[in-house]
């Protein structure tokens, strides 16, 4: 989800979570979030379910490269801001634990329970062009609506806000939004577990990190 910084990720909702309705109250439209901007988020795939603190974590036995090979700016993957385009607004800042404030807020916005972040900018890390991008966003979109999940956009963007991704928050399986970085190619997911938000890889091995990290 980051370009050198920027880029982002996602996990596991019990049960698969459908809904008719996508949260779609989005900034007038995809063109404030992309550009140059950069930053992504991703998940990891497998067979074997880890669990730590309510979290199903999913772990890939056959990832083979590792984060840095992807993206030297893996290390900053948790400085991002999270800005979620849903009413009211939330913003997660994910140096941070979330405050009972943001899980309110997250909870009002109708994303209370388990959920991925993923994008579908820049697959494998390699830099598109603002229309290439734009125009994988939507299909993206059009996927989710297509298959009832209920979904609003975010903005994964850098502290200072100098470079920004578009992504989509979305409720869905753990599993499922692992496999869906893995088709659109991200390298890692934001995974949020109903109180703390994860790194997960997808094309990459990384063991799951809870955020804020330690050190």
């Amino acid at each position: 989800m980051f370009s050198g910084f920027e880029r982002r990720l996602a996990g596991n909702v019990s049960g698969g979570l459908t809904v008719a309705n996508d949260v779609e109250k989005i900034r007038p439209d995809l063109i404030l979030c992309h550009a140059q901007n950069e930053v992504k988020e991703r998940t990891s795939w497998g067979s074997e379910m880890k669990r730590d603190r309510g979290a199903n974590l999913v772990i890939g036995p056959d990832m083979k490269s590792t984060p840095e090979q992807h993206d030297p700016d893996w290390p900053r993957y948790p400085e991002t801001i999270l800005s979620f385009s849903t009413e009211p607004a939330v913003e997660i800042d994910l140096r941070k634990i979330p405050s009972e404030h943001a899980l309110t807020q997250l909870g009002a916005a109708g994303f209370g329970q388990p959920f991925a972040v993923l994008t579908a900018f820049d697959p494998r890390g390699e830099n598109l062009s603002a229309a290439e991008n734009e125009k994988r966003q939507r299909e993206l979109d059009e996927r989710l609506r297509a298959e009832g999940y209920k979904f609003a956009h975010v903005d994964a963007c850098s502290p200072d806000r100098s470079h920004c991704e578009c992504s989509v928050a979305v409720l869905m399986p753990q599993d499922k939004a692992i496999d869906l970085a893995r088709e659109l190619e991200q390298v890692a997911i934001f995974w949020f577990d109903g109180k703390r938000f994860w790194i997960l890889g997808a094309l990459v091995e990384s063991d799951p990190l809870m955020l804020p990290r330690s050190s």
